[in-house]
């Protein structure tokens, strides 16, 4: 095989895909990319038949991504080579032409302008097969909807959880909305956009995607109108972007049902700024964060009273004290929270959305953040002992706030000692 490349388009081919590629595994085959040059028809279907085009591939048996880049064939010839190895060689080489040149025994030779590398190469024969990329459900999405809905959540998924469902994202298609949901165990945090005006009549779909591959595709999107495809298979799911393939299996297990950990009515409503109590809570991690002070993850106390939400927190590495102006109605609650989870959740909430509602009804319960304009995740009431007949439903958004893609958290609290 012999081939030349422009070395930033060959970069820029081989930079996701070794994002991909396993460094520490057996198989050889699957620690290395694999180059066709051009594409083979017996292993996929390809856009174009312009023969002057390099395939690569990377694939860890789970997940993988397929892609190519313009080039000029000068020898056919299909093989794989070490992921680590052609990454660096890319990298460091000068701008320019490139050249690839691999022999029938493997000996590969990188040349660039007057750098020259030798490495070694198997048979591309030897690359595991892939998965066919075509999906029993297609829809085509704006890639901004997908990367907002996957940064609204993916904090909440598990990470190595023993319960499989916990390590991976529902996605949930009806009635031409797009949910997203996300738990640990501990934190749960749900998103929905509408995709109907991209995709009339939409069929129904649910499907549990690993949160892992879920943190690569977001690198891989833009925060743009550009549409990409999503197919969805008996085992597999694809995401198109460009030109670039990126897939994998999904979770084969139930989601729990989400919705009956969610409390249908609330004692009190707090409504606060995201970027103050974000700052607020961000200075609180100083100090329950402190694992030189001896604090590793202790707790920060929240008491929602007196049209306020009053911060402490004590360790053996020091103390915090700080008040944030809050819209409180109904009783007043003190309250105990892992001071991680909080800031997890207010990160990932779109910046967009400054006024945030929080709902309480016990230091023993989850509570509820949301926009201040209420989300329909949750047909939540007020209880009729607290705030007996009054209305307590919440307004417009504000002008700034109306595009903001819809979320709900819900996050556990901690029993603190009294």
């Amino acid at each position: 095989m012999k081939a030349t490349f422009d070395k930033q388009k060959l970069l820029a081919a081989i930079t996701p895909a070794a994002g991909i590629s396993q460094t520490k595994n057996t198989l050889t085959s699957v620690d290395g990319l694999l180059f066709e040059c051009p594409p083979n028809p017996k292993y996929g279907d390809y856009d174009t038949d312009n023969p002057n085009l390099c395939r690569i591939s990377a694939f860890d048996l789970e997940k993988g991504l397929r892609t190519t880049v313009e080039c000029s064939v000068y020898e056919k010839g299909m093989f794989v080579i070490n992921t680590v190895k052609i990454l660096q060689i890319v990298r460091a080489l000068p701008d320019g032409e490139v050249t690839l040149d691999i022999d029938a025994r493997g000996h590969v030779n990188i040349s660039c302008g007057m750098s020259h590398f030798e490495i070694t190469a198997t048979p591309g024969e030897d690359f595991p097969s892939m998965p066919m990329f075509i999906g029993e459900r297609v829809y085509r999405i704006p890639q901004h909807v997908i990367k907002n809905l996957i940064d609204t959540t993916v904090y909440a998924v598990g990470q190595n959880d023993q319960r499989a469902a916990f390590n991976g994202a529902l996605f949930r298609i009806r009635n031409g909305e797009l949910t997203v949901i996300g738990c640990d165990g501990n934190r749960l945090s749900a998103a929905k956009e509408d995709i109907s005006a991209t995709n009339e009549n939409a069929p129904d779909a649910e499907m549990i995607i690993p949160g892992k591959f879920l943190g690569e595709l977001t690198k891989l999107l833009k925060d743009s109108e550009d549409e990409l495809t999503m197919m969805i298979g008996r085992k597999h799911i694809i995401f198109k972007i460009d030109s670039i393939y990126f897939f994998t299996r999904m979770l084969d297990t139930e989601y729990f049902d989400y919705e009956k950990l969610l409390p249908n009515s609330y004692k009190t409503q707090a409504f606060v700024s995201r970027s103050e109590l974000l700052g607020a809570i961000e200075r609180a991690s100083i100090v329950t964060e402190d694992k030189l002070g001896g604090s590793r993850g202790s707790h920060v106390k929240l008491d929602f009273m007196d049209n306020a939400i009053t911060m402490s927190s004590v360790s053996s590495g020091g103390s915090v004290y700080e008040k944030v102006p809050a819209a409180i109605d109904g009783e007043g609650v003190s309250i105990g929270f892992n001071c991680r989870f909080l800031l997890d959740a207010l990160k990932a909430a779109p910046s967009e959305c400054d006024r945030l509602r929080i709902r309480l009804n016990s230091p023993l319960m989850g509570v509820v953040i949301e926009p201040s304009s209420g989300t329909t995740f949750l047909n939540a009431h007020p209880d009729e002992e607290v705030f007996g007949d009054r209305a307590l439903d919440t307004g417009a958004a504000p002008m700034n706030e109306e595009a903001c893609t819809a979320f709900m958290y819900f996050v556990m609290p901690v029993r603190m000692n009294k």
